[in-house]
Formats: C-alpha cells, sequence, structure tokens
C-alpha cells in the first residue's frame, strides 16, 4: 500500500508518534501534541473534505494493519496507537463533529487563526 504525501510533515508532533519531548506552539492554546486540531486554511465549503474522508475510510484496514503487523513495535505502542486511530475514525465517522472540528480555522475568537508560514491557498 502506499499513501501519497502532499506535503512536508514533522511527525514527531503528531499525536500518533506521541514523541515525550514534542509540545505544541504556545500561540495554538493546545495541552499536548496528542490533541487533534485541522491547522490548514478556514474552508467554509465542508463538501471539499469530503473525499478526503472517504480516501480514509477506504483505507482504513490498510493503516491499522501498517500497525497490527509490524513486529518492530511494542505491544503497548500498538494499543496507543490503535486507539488513538479509533477516536480519529469516531470523528470523521461523524458529519457533524468533522465538520465542526475542521471548521476551526475559521473560528475569529480562537487559536485556529494562527498563520502557517511558507504554506499558499490554493
Amino acid at each position: 500500500m502506499q499513501f501519497p504525501l502532499r506535503s512536508p510533515y514533522d511527525f514527531d508532533h503528531a499525536g500518533l508518534v506521541n514523541a515525550p519531548y514534542a509540545l505544541p506552539a504556545e500561540e495554538l492554546k493546545m495541552r499536548s501534541v496528542r490533541q487533534r486540531r485541522y491547522r490548514g486554511f478556514c474552508i467554509t465549503e465542508m463538501k471539499k473534505f469530503e473525499g478526503v474522508i472517504a480516501s480514509y475510510i477506504t483505507l482504513k484496514k490498510g493503516i491499522y494493519d501498517l500497525f497490527i503487523n509490524c513486529t518492530s513495535l511494542d505491544l503497548k505502542y500498538k494499543k496507543y496507537a490503535l486507539k488513538y486511530l479509533d477516536e480519529f475514525y469516531e470523528s470523521i465517522n461523524d458529519k457533524k463533529r468533522w465538520q465542526k472540528e475542521f471548521g476551526y480555522p475559521c473560528d475569529k475568537n480562537g487559536a485556529g487563526n494562527v498563520v502557517i508560514k511558507g504554506m499558499k491557498d490554493d
């Protein structure tokens, strides 16, 4: 299975990796890197996310299999990773929930408007 990478990403700051030294930027007002937050551009037309969400749903078994079948990971981490993934899939399987979460950057009163330097809006 091949996953296309569309942009660089620091996986140490991903909740799935759960690096003990990783801290979110203070401006983001997040408790930890395990807290999920969409940090892309403000998109008011949520239909744009439906294809991406459908792709993740289609890829779910393959993503889980990467962890389940990896002999380099210990059982404790596998359980953590699968639980973290379960929470993600719970979120994207609830349309109202993912619409709220992906609408976060549009919140003018929150930390959602922190500019991601070096990115441009297509």
